[in-house]
C-alpha cells in the first residue's frame, strides 16, 4: 500500500473504526511505520475518537438516578441516544470540514519543498537554517550511515525539550540511496530540532544511535 491508495480508501478511518480484514490492516501498519502523514493523521483522528467516547461516558457518569418516580426511567435512554447522536454529528462534521478536505488536498498534485540534511552540513552543534512555507508539507533528504549489521533504521525528530514529535522505521533495503522523509503541514512549529538514526539488527530487540543532526525551522 503507498500513500495515494491509504488516502483513496480512507485507511486510517478503516483502521482506526476496525473495519480491515487481518491482511489489511498488516499491509496498513506496514505503510503507517513509514509514512509520517499518515501518523499525523491517524493521531488527529484517534484523538477526536477519544474525546467524542468521552462525551458519551461523560453523559452518563454524570445522569441523576432518579429518586421517587420510576416512570422518569423511561426518558434516560433518550438521555443517552441525544448524546450518541451529538458525538456522531460531531464526527460527521469533522471528516466533512477538516479531515476529508485535508486528504483531498494531500492527494491532489503539488511542488514540495525540499532540504538536504547531511553528515557535514547538520552535524554536532551546527544547525542547518530551513526556512519552510507555513502550513505546507516539505521533504527532508536524509543519508542513512550504512552499517553491515543493521537490518532496520529509526528515525526520530526530536525538539530541544527532548520530546519526540516525529518517527520513521524503515527497512535496510529503503535505505541504500538518499532518504526523502515526508514532514506534514504544520507538525514542526518553528526552532531547533534534532533528528537522531538508530539501528538495530534483526535479532535485536533495542535500538543503537548511530548518528545525531541538527536543524532549525524557520
Amino acid at each position: 500500500m503507498d500513500h495515494r491508495e491509504a488516502v483513496e480508501s480512507q485507511a486510517v478511518e478503516r483502521y482506526l473504526l476496525k473495519e480491515f480484514s487481518a491482511s489489511e490492516r498488516e499491509e496498513f501498519e506496514e505503510h503507517y511505520f513509514g509514512c509520517g502523514e499518515c501518523v499525523s493523521d491517524l493521531r488527529s483522528t484517534s484523538a477526536f475518537l477519544e474525546l467524542a467516547g468521552r462525551v458519551i461516558v461523560s453523559d452518563r457518569i454524570g445522569a441523576p438516578k432518579p429518586k421517587v418516580l420510576p416512570i422518569l426511567n423511561r426518558w434516560k435512554p433518550i438521555g443517552y441516544a441525544i448524546a450518541a447522536s451529538v458525538a456522531c454529528f460531531s464526527f460527521i462534521l469533522y471528516q466533512n470540514i477538516l479531515v476529508i478536505p485535508r486528504l483531498r488536498s494531500s492527494a491532489s498534485p503539488q511542488a514540495l519543498q525540499y532540504f538536504s540534511l547531511t553528515d557535514k552540513t547538520a552535524r554536532g552543534s551546527v544547525q542547518t537554517a530551513l526556512k519552510i512555507e507555513p502550513g505546507k508539507p516539505f521533504l527532508l533528504l536524509v543519508d542513512f550511515p550504512p552499517r553491515e549489521a543493521i537490518g532496520e533504521y529509526r528515525c526520530d525528530i526530536s525538539n530541544l525539550a527532548g520530546r519526540k514529535m516525529l518517527s520513521f522505521s524503515l527497512s535496510k533495503e529503503n535505505v541504500q540511496n538518499t532518504v526523502p522523509l515526508l514532514i506534514p503541514a504544520a507538525s514542526l512549529e518553528p526552532g531547533v530540532y534534532s533528528l537522531s538514526i538508530s539501528g538495530r539488527s534483526t535479532n535485536e530487540s533495542a535500538y543503537t544511535e548511530i548518528q545525531n543532526l541538527h536543524f532549525e525551522i524557520r
